[in-house]
Order: structure tokens, then sequence, then C-alpha cells
């Protein structure tokens, strides 16, 4: 797995993309100034607190209100700030827990988790946790050091996955770094009266090579010598290749990502799957196609629903969709068959940095699951509402269209000499320039230039 780096040296923003065996897998692209990304730390004010959803809103920018859930507020986070329960006007000190998307303002809790390469330190926690991606005898190693260390330091400990490729020293080394920095938060969240952004690491180079050079990378191709540095802090043995130009048109990331925003995505058997997301929930259709290469329905449909679930964990990742999730694969008979699949997916979400839920199938055949939503999805940062459907990715029919015209040319005054029509190419074979001078007996002139397939122009000149 390639990790590609992309500087823009005008803006100096740092772009960063993961490509195995010339697919497309992930994809970062920075987030806009009004974004308030997951992660970032806030002082907030408690605007209201509202009982009926033990909830409160907090201020946290100068157009922001987030939400935070009561239930959240440890006793951990009460005693260090030696307050008994939160009022309307508090300062607080917040994490973003999910961001905005559409409507809804992002979440935030009291539960602040300072995240490095190795090591998740959890100031208001005494917890322990290990990466779940890691096998268990792994697991079981970094558990019992995870425990050594959260008594040294009196703080929850996570080990990420990182965690098992180096020494404890490098792993206290990091805790400090951490501590340090928590020590400046508090300090800086003592000093503020106003809400406003504590911490923001999302959109740092740092930030970026320490969630990307993932222990499947063997390779970092960048356009940026200042890369190399940071790479190194975080691993010096594997080959970093600095190039002149644009690293993602030499890897042609844009294109491979409009791929993967079709409706209709092909497999390489001949298959395809249908993606259609809606405010609930994202449905994804899988189809045989133009697959042809045996009779056997059962193995037909192994072949084009394991390639589907593969392609399916990757678009999921891709596009960051989160939330419920269904899919609606080729009927199997052989509950086999279906276990088959359903380990492909869970080998496949298991490369997933987000969590997913695998729940099976449902009574209607469906395949349910759930992708943890933390973030916007691609589609909501890069994608806008269509100003001509609405969104629905449909317009009015042809017919409709010059029913509608042909009704509105009945209102024609009486002292009319002449018809300019602008209408949208499309309809161009709907209309007959010499029928319309016969039936309504005034010159006509018929412009296809019209932007809005489901409207027109009509003027008349007298």
């Amino acid at each position: 797995m390639i990790l590609i780096l992309n500087r823009n040296q005008l803006s100096g923003e740092t772009q960063a993309a993961l490509m195995d065996n010339g697919k497309l897998m992930e994809i970062y692209l920075g987030h806009d100034e009004e974004d308030e990304p997951a992660g970032s730390i806030y002082v907030g004010r408690v605007e209201r607190i509202v009982p009926g959803l033990d909830a409160a809103f907090v201020k946290i920018g100068a157009d922001s209100n987030a939400f935070l859930r009561l239930k959240d507020v440890k006793k951990e986070y009460m005693e260090f700030f030696g307050v008994t329960k939160l009022h309307e006007g508090q300062k607080v000190l917040v994490q973003v827990k999910k961001e905005s998307v559409g409507m809804k303002g992002p979440q935030v809790t009291t539960n602040v988790a300072l995240v490095g390469r190795y090591v998740i330190l959890l100031p208001f926690s005494k917890n322990i946790g290990v990466s779940r991606k890691l096998e268990e005898n792994e697991r079981e190693k970094l558990r019992a050091l995870a425990k050594k260390l959260q008594e040294e330091t009196g703080m929850g400990i996570i080990l990420r996955t990182a965690a098992v490729d180096v020494n404890d020293e490098t792993l206290i080394e990091e805790i400090y770094e951490l501590q340090a920095k928590w020590r400046d938060i508090i300090s800086l969240f003592k000093r503020s009266r106003k809400p406003k952004l504590l911490l923001k690491e999302a959109d740092t180079d740092e930030f970026l090579i320490r969630e990307f050079l993932r222990r499947e990378v063997t390779e970092v191709v960048t356009n940026f010598h200042g890369h190399r540095d940071l790479i190194r802090k975080f691993d010096k043995k594997i080959p970093v290749k600095v190039v002149e130009g644009d690293t993602f048109e030499a890897f042609d990331v844009k294109n491979k990502l409009l791929e993967v925003y079709r409706r209709r995505i092909m497999l390489p058997s001949g298959g395809e799957i249908v993606i259609d997301k809606t405010e609930a929930l994202t449905v994804i259709d899988v189809n045989s196609g133009r697959y042809v290469a045996t009779d056997d329905h059962e193995r037909l449909s192994e072949v084009i629903n394991t390639e589907a679930a593969v392609e399916i964990c990757r678009i999921l990742r891709l596009r960051n969709i989160g939330g419920i999730i269904l899919v609606d694969f080729i009927d199997m008979k052989d509950d086999a068959t279906k276990q088959r699949v359903i380990e492909v997916l869970k080998r496949e979400v298991a490369k997933d940095r987000n969590r997913v839920e695998l729940y099976g199938f449902t009574k209607l055949g469906l395949f349910e699951m759930a992708r943890k939503r933390t973030s916007k999805s691609l589609d909501e940062k890069l994608l806008s509402i269509c100003p001509v459907c609405g969104g629905t990715g449909k317009i009015k029919s042809a017919q409709t269209v010059i029913q509608e015209l042909f009704a509105d040319l009945q209102d024609k005054p009486k002292n009319a000499k002449e018809l300019i029509l602008k209408v949208h190419p499309y309809l161009k074979q709907y209309i007959s320039k010499t029928d319309l001078k016969e039936k309504l007996k005034v010159n006509v002139h018929i412009h296809y230039t019209h932007t809005d397939p489901n409207t027109y122009e009509i003027t008349w000149r007298v």
C-alpha cells in the first residue's frame, strides 16, 4: 500500500490518499474553515439546558452551538473543575465528538481524548483499552502494559494498533508529550473567558502522517521535502520518495475518486452495485449485470456477492459513509454461502479506521450493517444539492414539459406576430418549428439554450 501526500505550494495545505494495487482506498482532502473537525477542543459556554432531552446546548464559536448529552458529563470531570452540576452561562471544556451534518450542529463531549500515534490519553477516565485490530495474543500483552501505564499516570490509556511495533520507552515518551499538551490546554482554558478553539489538529501535516502511516503502508510518495522528517518521527525505515509536481495528478487520484461517485459501479466479473443515499440510511443493491460465466445460481451469487462485499467496504471507507447501511445481495439459499460472504465482510471492515458493526441478514434477506459516523462524508464535503432537480435525481419528462408548453402557448396575444421560444436542448426532438408556425400563425424562433430542462421561456412580439 502506498501513502500519497500532496502539498499545495500556494496554500501550504496537504492532502493524503492511500492506494493499494492501483485502487484508491482512502482519501483526506482537508476541512473548510467553518468546520468543527472531530477531535477539536473548545472553551464552550452552556447556553441552554433542556431537561426533556437530558442535554445542553453549548456555544463553541461566534455562530456555532453544539449538542452535549448530560450523561456524557462524568463525575471525574465535575471533580476536576470543582463543580457539582452544569448550569446556564457556565464555562465548559468540550471536544467535538461528531461533526455537524446538514442542519444539525456538532455533538460535543466532556470526555476529552488526546490522540497520539501509539496512545490515546483520557484525562477524565481510569479506563484502559487496546486496539481491536490486533491479534488476541498481541492484545493481551498490550493490555497488561496499558494497565501499568494507567496506574502510573492516573489517566485512562488506550493503546492503538501501531503500539505493537514499538518499545515501552517510545510509548512512555509519547504519554509525556500528551500530558504536556494537556497541561497547556488546561492553562489556556483557565485563562479564557469567551468560547473559542483551543486545539485543532485535523489539518496539520503531523496529523495526516500520524493517521495515514499504517502498518500496511510500504512506501510514501510526497512532493514536499519537509514531510521526510515528520515521517521519520513515526517510522525510521519506510521508503520515502520526494517527487516534483502534483502527486495526486501523477497517480490519477482525482479521476479514481470520481469513479466511486457514480450511482452504478461495475464489478470485475460484470456484476454491479447501485448506491442510493437517503437522510436515514444508505441502500446498496447488488445485481448480476452481465455476468454469465455459470448456470449455477448459487455459484453466481457467491462470486458476485463476494466481489460486492469487498467493493462496498472500500466505498464506505473512501466516501466516509456512516450510519445505517442496508445491502440487498443477490439471493443465496445456502447458509454456508452466506457465511462465506459474511467472512469477507468481516475481513474488509477490519481495515476500517471507523468502527463497523455487522448485524446479519434480516427476514427479508437484506444485510444490515452500521458504520460509526464522526465526521462529514465526502459527499457532504464535495457535493451540493442540484439546483435543477433539488436532489431527487429526476426531472420532468419531456412529454410533461411539452404539454405545459403547449398549454401556455394557447395564451397567445391577439396581435402577436412573432414567437421567441427558449427551451432545453433535450426537447429538440419533441418540437417542430414548422408545426408551431402553422398552428399559431406567427413567425417562430426556437433557441435550444435554456439551462433548466423543467421550464422554458416564451416571448411574444407584436
